[in-house]
Protein backbone atom coordinates (compact mmCIF):
# COMPACT_ATOMS: atom_id res chain seq x y z
CA UNK A 1 0.00 0.00 0.00
CA UNK A 2 3.08 2.37 0.80
CA UNK A 3 4.22 2.07 -2.14
CA UNK A 4 0.63 2.82 -4.17
CA UNK A 5 0.85 6.48 -2.10
CA UNK A 6 4.59 6.82 -2.95
CA UNK A 7 3.83 6.58 -6.59
CA UNK A 8 0.61 8.82 -6.41
CA UNK A 9 3.12 11.18 -4.63
CA UNK A 10 5.17 11.21 -7.24
CA UNK A 11 2.77 11.45 -9.87
CA UNK A 12 1.38 14.62 -8.33
CA UNK A 13 4.94 16.00 -7.94
CA UNK A 14 5.79 15.92 -11.55
CA UNK A 15 2.52 17.31 -12.04
CA UNK A 16 3.03 20.26 -10.58
CA UNK A 17 6.45 20.77 -11.20
CA UNK A 18 5.36 20.80 -15.27
CA UNK A 19 2.92 23.28 -14.26
CA UNK A 20 5.23 25.38 -12.66
CA UNK A 21 7.50 24.95 -16.20
CA UNK A 22 5.12 25.91 -17.99
CA UNK A 23 3.85 29.12 -16.27
CA UNK A 24 7.47 30.13 -16.20
CA UNK A 25 7.90 29.66 -20.00
CA UNK A 26 4.41 31.58 -20.36
CA UNK A 27 6.04 34.33 -18.22
CA UNK A 28 9.28 34.31 -20.25
CA UNK A 29 6.91 34.56 -23.37
CA UNK A 30 5.07 37.36 -21.85
CA UNK A 31 8.73 39.12 -21.22
CA UNK A 32 10.02 38.72 -24.51
CA UNK A 33 7.02 40.38 -26.14
CA UNK A 34 7.35 43.29 -23.42
CA UNK A 35 11.00 43.69 -24.37
CA UNK A 36 10.01 43.35 -27.88
CA UNK A 37 7.60 46.36 -27.76
CA UNK A 38 9.60 48.69 -26.03
CA UNK A 39 12.86 47.94 -28.25
CA UNK A 40 13.76 51.09 -30.10
CA UNK A 41 11.86 51.55 -33.68
CA UNK A 42 15.08 51.40 -35.53
CA UNK A 43 16.10 48.80 -33.72
CA UNK A 44 13.17 46.95 -34.99
CA UNK A 45 13.21 48.03 -38.24
CA UNK A 46 16.77 47.19 -39.12
CA UNK A 47 15.25 43.94 -37.48
CA UNK A 48 12.36 43.37 -39.95
CA UNK A 49 14.17 44.70 -42.56
CA UNK A 50 17.04 42.02 -42.68
CA UNK A 51 14.41 39.25 -43.35
CA UNK A 52 12.78 41.06 -45.93
CA UNK A 53 15.13 39.68 -49.08
CA UNK A 54 16.82 42.32 -51.11
CA UNK A 55 14.97 41.88 -54.50
CA UNK A 56 11.65 41.83 -52.51
CA UNK A 57 13.15 45.54 -51.19
CA UNK A 58 14.18 46.46 -54.87
CA UNK A 59 10.56 45.81 -56.25
CA UNK A 60 9.62 48.20 -53.10
CA UNK A 61 8.24 48.20 -49.72
CA UNK A 62 4.90 49.95 -49.10
CA UNK A 63 4.47 52.04 -45.88
CA UNK A 64 1.33 50.04 -44.02
CA UNK A 65 2.37 46.69 -44.94
CA UNK A 66 5.78 47.98 -43.04
CA UNK A 67 3.26 49.50 -40.47
CA UNK A 68 1.67 45.95 -39.81
CA UNK A 69 4.75 43.78 -39.55
CA UNK A 70 5.78 46.63 -36.59
CA UNK A 71 4.14 46.52 -33.70
CA UNK A 72 4.20 49.87 -31.98
CA UNK A 73 5.17 51.00 -27.99
CA UNK A 74 1.61 51.93 -27.48
CA UNK A 75 -0.74 51.05 -30.09
CA UNK A 76 -0.99 48.41 -32.67
CA UNK A 77 1.52 49.65 -35.33
CA UNK A 78 3.72 52.67 -35.12
CA UNK A 79 3.18 56.24 -36.43
CA UNK A 80 3.53 56.54 -40.30
CA UNK A 81 5.54 59.85 -40.14
CA UNK A 82 8.32 58.00 -37.84
CA UNK A 83 8.01 55.20 -39.46
CA UNK A 84 9.10 57.08 -42.67
CA UNK A 85 11.60 59.59 -41.18
CA UNK A 86 13.08 56.18 -40.13
CA UNK A 87 13.23 54.97 -43.62
CA UNK A 88 15.06 58.19 -44.51
CA UNK A 89 17.82 57.43 -42.07
CA UNK A 90 18.56 53.93 -43.37
CA UNK A 91 18.89 55.29 -46.73
CA UNK A 92 15.82 54.48 -48.13
CA UNK A 93 13.79 56.80 -50.88
CA UNK A 94 9.89 57.16 -51.07
CA UNK A 95 8.60 57.52 -55.17
CA UNK A 96 5.63 58.14 -55.98
CA UNK A 97 2.86 57.19 -58.64
CA UNK A 98 0.15 59.21 -59.53
CA UNK A 99 -0.28 57.98 -62.97
CA UNK A 100 -0.57 54.05 -61.84
CA UNK A 101 -4.12 52.77 -63.04
CA UNK A 102 -4.86 51.49 -59.45
CA UNK A 103 -4.42 54.74 -58.21
CA UNK A 104 -1.94 56.95 -56.09
CA UNK A 105 0.76 54.68 -54.60
CA UNK A 106 4.06 55.67 -53.07
CA UNK A 107 6.87 52.93 -52.25
CA UNK A 108 10.11 52.92 -50.52
CA UNK A 109 13.13 51.74 -52.07
CA UNK A 110 16.62 50.83 -50.80
CA UNK A 111 19.01 53.86 -51.80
Amino acid sequence: MSAYINQLNAEVAAAAQARHEEQSRASARASDAARERLTPLEDRLVRLLATIPPDVQSEGLSLPALQAALRGRWRSSCHPGELGAQLRRLGFERRRQWSDGAGFRALWYPG
